[in-house]
């Protein structure tokens, strides 16, 4: 799988393989457990059907106890355990439901390796101290690298930090950025992304809303066929646009029940579009045709609506063993928001994990997107983003003309932006380490799918069908994640080829 579709060329030694991506909490499936008779030991799995959850004794808390928060203020973490109603003065019996979700919501956070609940006798007969150990994780986390090289540019590297606990009170604080040499494309001008973001968690005081905020900077080039054959990615052929975006978006969210969060965000940007004179693309037959750049030219602006739903089972949140996730979101733009680009765009991620023998586990992650109206070429889906052995974008920048691999032969060379989008990925997972020093754990995993991507017209071709017409293609990896001190590292055959693409 390492040479296929493409040659490993100049730059490929140094770009091997070193994906940084979010940091999320993780933790084991241990269970509580008290530290002196005569407190009942608390059961963090659900009880049976059969066994009725109020059985057994029950104490009253009288007070809460946090031990191991080196960082993480107090108030943060009994603010969880709150939510769920474990307070001073509330009951508690062996098998509350209320414990496990308690610890569910403090791994969420991010903050916290582990976190164990247990219970010690109190100073009352019938009372008892409600014990909460938490293991902190590393708050400073890198989330994105961008060291990579292509045919048309030459080099192209970044960062993305964030401080995911900052002053200890659960704050999200971080910037990005990503810089290129000029592409070797007519009208090509150097690229640079710059990111700024920052997340409140939310508080009882606030209704139980946590805040968003994201400002943004991109002055940089798209790539467009002026000639040649679809897939020949020789980057005299490609001509340039300039783009320049400044802007941001703030969002709110909220816990709706212990699996699923909703938030609604509001999108503002002002748009500079400098168009090449060439403006038609010379086919291979000699017809001439014009080019889309998706962009209105001169100055527009953007401003748009989204609406998400989540829904989150994961036992864990880096490395899942079993559970689900599904976000769908629903985002619109048009003239009644005073934007220039009328658009609804709708997105469906979905991860499912089960359990396998010895510890693996298996994962079926799928992709659906689609878009209605007219938006710019940002907003549309990229071949890149979604074919792992491809060069995804850089803080919404693309800096390469590699088309899709084509390893079925089919029409998916010609499609780089398009309206619609599908992904199936399955993925094995097999652990390989737990819990020891700055790395906290990590997975040997292989995975491979099918990826299709077009705009209207695309899937239903005239004459018979036959499914090489259909812009579809293959994708895969293979390779090491490992969820570390500060963040989780990809080292895999993806990594290394997309990161050196010729």
């Amino acid at each position: 799988m390492g040479g296929a579709g493409g040659r490993i060329g100049r730059g490929g030694g140094w770009a091997l393989a070193l994906a940084l991506l979010t940091c999320r909490a993780s933790a084991r499936a241990d269970e509580l457990s008290t530290e002196e008779a005569p407190a009942e030991t608390l059961d963090a799995q659900p009880a049976p059907d059969f066994v009725d959850p109020s059985f057994g004794p029950k104490y009253v808390i009288e007070r809460v106890e946090v031990r191991g928060n080196k960082r993480t203020r107090e108030s943060l973490i009994t603010e969880q355990l709150d939510a769920v109603g474990l307070r001073a003065g509330e009951a508690v019996n062996a098998s509350d439901a209320r414990v496990e979700a308690a610890r569910f919501r403090l791994l969420a956070t991010g903050h916290f390796l582990d976190a164990r609940l247990s219970v010690t006798r109190g100073a009352q007969r019938g009372g008892v101290v409600l014990l909460v150990e938490v293991e902190e994780r590393g708050s400073i986390v890198v989330n994105e690298l961008y060291p990579s090289t292509s045919a048309a540019t030459r080099f192209w590297g970044g960062a993305d930090a964030s401080d995911t606990n900052f002053l200890g009170r659960g704050i999200n604080l971080g910037a990005g950025f990503v810089v290129s040499t000029t592409p070797v494309i007519t009208g090509a001008e150097r690229g640079l992304g710059l990111r700024l973001h920052t997340s409140i968690p939310a508080r009882p005081e606030w209704g139980g809303l946590g805040f968003t905020a994201t400002a943004l900077f991109n002055d940089a080039s798209d790539f467009q066929r002026a000639r040649g054959a679809d897939d020949d990615p020789t980057p005299a052929d490609f001509i340039a646009a300039r783009t320049r975006r400044a802007g941001g978006i703030v969002g709110v969210n909220r816990a709706l029940t212990h699996a699923f969060r909703g938030s609604v965000d509001l999108r503002g940007e002002w748009i500079e579009a400098t168009l090449p004179d060439l403006r038609f693309r010379t086919l291979r037959s000699g017809a001439i045709t014009p080019i889309d750049f998706d962009i209105q030219e001169g100055a527009s602006h953007l401003f748009s609506a989204t609406a998400t739903l989540e829904y989150d089972t994961r036992n864990d949140p880096v490395l899942p063993r079993s559970g689900a996730r599904v976000l769908t979101s629903l985002e619109v733009s048009g003239s009644p928001l005073g934007s220039s680009y009328t658009f609804a765009k709708a997105l469906v991620h979905a991860s499912i994990y089960t359990k396998m023998p010895h510890g693996h586990a298996l994962g079926l992650h799928l992709f659906g997107g689609a878009i209605a109206g007219d938006p710019a070429y940002f907003d549309e889906f990229f071949i890149g983003d979604l074919n792992l052995l491809l060069p995804r974008r850089a803080l919404g920048i693309d800096f390469s003309t590699l088309p899709s691999r084509n390893f079925l032969g089919t029409a998916i060379a010609s499609h780089r932006y398009d309206n619609y989008a599908g992904r199936i990925l399955l993925e094995y997972a097999i652990p390989i380490w737990r819990r020891r020093g700055f790395v906290y754990g990590g997975d040997v995993f292989a995975a491979g799918g099918l990826l299709g991507i077009g705009s209207n017209g695309d899937f239903n071709t005239p004459g018979p069908f036959s499914w090489r017409a259909l812009p579809i293609d293959l994708t895969a990896d293979l390779g090491l994640r490992l969820d570390t001190y500060v963040g989780i590292f990809t080292i895999s055959i993806a990594n290394a080829i997309s990161r050196s693409s010729f």
